[in-house]
């Protein structure tokens, strides 16, 4: 009969928690920091309006900001994609080496 798994959740250690409560308290402070600027960043609305009218202004800019996103997600599927291929091409070299092995003979090259 096999062997009965058991699931026990480790013990944190205070280290552990000390830190993920201190990094709770700088993202709440960092979310109430960016609601202040925009509720009452008036003093950002020069800045603001300068961005826009660049903007505004050069299209080619406009575009690439706006796919950036598109883009740096693009690429990093790309390498993802680049990865598994190898090593799914890697995986089945190995797989017919072990074929042909079990079967006495050898694969050219």
């Amino acid at each position: 009969m096999p062997e009965e798994k058991q699931y026990v959740l480790p013990m944190p250690q205070k280290r552990g928690v000390y830190f993920f409560l201190i990094a709770n308290v700088f993202a709440f402070a960092l979310c109430g920091v960016i609601w202040a600027l925009i509720w009452y960043g008036d003093f950002f609305t020069p800045a603001a309006a300068a961005v826009w009218g660049f903007l505004a202004r050069n299209s080619g800019w406009t575009v690439g900001a706006a796919l950036s996103p598109l883009f740096a997600a693009l690429v990093l599927g790309y390498g993802y994609a680049r990865r598994a291929m190898a090593r799914r091409a890697r995986e089945k070299a190995e797989a017919l080496t072990i074929a042909a092995l079990a079967r006495g003979t050898q694969l050219p090259g």
